[in-house]
């Protein structure tokens, strides 16, 4: 039985994925400080204590625990932020992970982040970062993973470090990735509420960006929303609202595979492939795409808005169970 401490927990990301996984865990508690995430993490996982702020855990009162896991915050790495980074864990939330994972020894860690941290300007933090990790005593496996190379049909890139105890002398593979089986189609609801599609006139898109390749009329293609000033604007270090109101779509070349799911609806949209119908996805087939195929989630009592929010911040199931199965299996 491996007893889990769950940090930056979200909505249980990775308390499911052991569940999806069939292997057997019990999580003794979690730290998180979103009321809309601690709705749904007590909608699904009653009775399990929060522990509240990390910042201000007593690692002394936390139980025993074999896995620690953690999405810790990525703004300071995000491919849309200012790549400003960090010079030091020192006084960041990164380093209460090392702080509550150096007094307890878990024997695994298993913990998530935007691929922008693996990017070059990031070099630095990424070395400080494992430098850490193997200073408290553990070897460090990491990894882009792509979700759309895992069995869910979503383009969606996060770096995973597998961090596992060098005492135990075990080694680790990453699962092989997969010819996807499941597609956007296969998940989407046959009966919409119409507040959800744009009506004419909404959104301007350009043609030429649809796919070459020829497509069957049956299929469901990602179409997504990009601003095509937002680069020049977040350069300029200006806030999302002060972006143009005027959008365009842009096509997934990955046909029957979403954009990335984000906590914004308007980022990401389905269509069929004559440009037809072309709507926001429900916050039910936003949780399909986070690898909850059969809505095996209670979100009862969270707002629509906080359904977004939770699922585009949240670990994909699908994928992280089989992470967690090369591991733990």
């Amino acid at each position: 039985m491996i007893k889990v401490f769950e940090m930056f927990s979200g909505y249980g990301g990775a308390s499911f994925s052991l569940k999806k996984a069939n292997i057997q865990h019990q999580t003794i508690g979690y730290s998180e400080i979103d009321k809309t995430a601690i709705k749904c993490f007590d909608n699904n996982f009653p009775g399990i204590k929060n522990f509240g702020d990390c910042s201000k855990i007593n690692p002394s009162k936390l139980p025993q625990f074999d896995l620690l896991t953690a999405g810790f915050p990525c703004q300071p790495f995000s491919e849309a932020g200012k790549h400003l980074g960090i010079n030091d864990t020192r006084g960041t939330l990164f380093h209460d992970i090392i702080r509550i994972a150096e007094y307890k020894k878990p024997r695994y860690m298993v913990l998530e982040n935007v691929k922008g941290l693996t990017f070059k300007n990031h070099k630095h933090t990424l070395q400080i970062i494992i430098k850490e990790l193997n200073r408290i005593g553990y070897n460090i496996n990491y990894k882009v993973l792509n979700s759309k190379n895992y069995g869910t049909p979503q383009s969606r890139e996060r770096v995973v470090f597998v961090c596992i105890k060098k005492s135990l002398n075990q080694s680790f593979t990453f699962p092989h990735e997969e010819k996807i089986k499941l597609f956007l189609k296969d998940l989407i609801l046959k009966n919409v509420s119409q507040e959800f599609y744009l009506k004419e006139g909404d959104i301007k898109f350009q043609k030429d960006k649809f796919p070459s390749k020829k497509l069957d009329s049956r299929d469901v293609i990602s179409v997504a929303i990009r601003n095509k000033n937002r680069s020049k604007h977040q350069a300029k270090g200006l806030e999302y609202g002060a972006f143009p109101v005027e959008l365009h779509l842009r096509f997934n070349k990955d046909i029957g595979i979403s954009y990335t799911v984000k906590s914004a609806r308007h980022e990401y949209m389905i269509a069929d492939v004559n440009l037809n119908n072309i709507r926001y996805l429900t916050p039910r087939e936003t949780f399909r795409l986070m690898g909850f195929f059969n809505d095996e989630i209670n979100l009862t009592g969270i707002t629509k808005t906080g359904k977004y929010k939770l699922a585009g911040n949240g670990w994909d199931i699908n994928m992280f169970s089989k992470v967690f199965a090369a591991l733990l299996s």
